[in-house]
């Protein structure tokens, strides 16, 4: 097994053990919380805002590393700098799709939040994990 292809299985790994976490995040708050209304205030929104922000942000940030980690690996399929970057783009936009549900479970907590309110974060955030899969970079998987 190749440098990449151990790297990809990893990141694949942490796709996984993610989903798994936002699928417990919200389940555990039904277990301790008590029904409330669904009222979007202030403090709602901002908690939206956010959420929004941050992956909106890890959207950024992911598509900067990888382009650049795909014009390392252009050049040469096996260079260590592009594929830290590869690797690190990844990483982050899948913490940043974590991040979703985690602002899900402050709005359900601290703010009292409805279970449809929390369950959109937990939604976009299942919905940018697999959407920020981690793929073989174009250039190594033609070699």
């Amino acid at each position: 097994m190749s440098e990449i292809e151990r790297r990809l299985r990893k990141l694949l790994l942490i796709q996984w053990a993610l989903i798994v976490s936002v699928l417990i995040l919200a389940g555990v708050p039904e277990i301790a919380s008590v029904p409330v209304g669904g009222h979007w205030g202030m403090p709602h929104w901002f908690v939206t805002g956010l959420a929004l922000w941050g992956a909106l942000g890890g959207s950024r940030l992911r598509q900067r590393l990888l382009r650049r980690s795909r014009e390392g690996l252009a050049r040469d399929g096996s260079d260590p700098k592009g594929l830290k970057q590869w690797e690190v783009g990844n990483v982050i936009g899948l913490a940043m799709a974590e991040g979703v549900a985690f602002w899900g479970l402050a709005m359900r907590f601290v703010l009292n939040g409805a279970l449809w309110q929390a369950s959109l974060f937990y939604a976009a955030s299942l919905v940018l994990l697999l959407y920020w899969t981690p793929r073989m970079p174009v250039a190594t998987a033609v070699r």
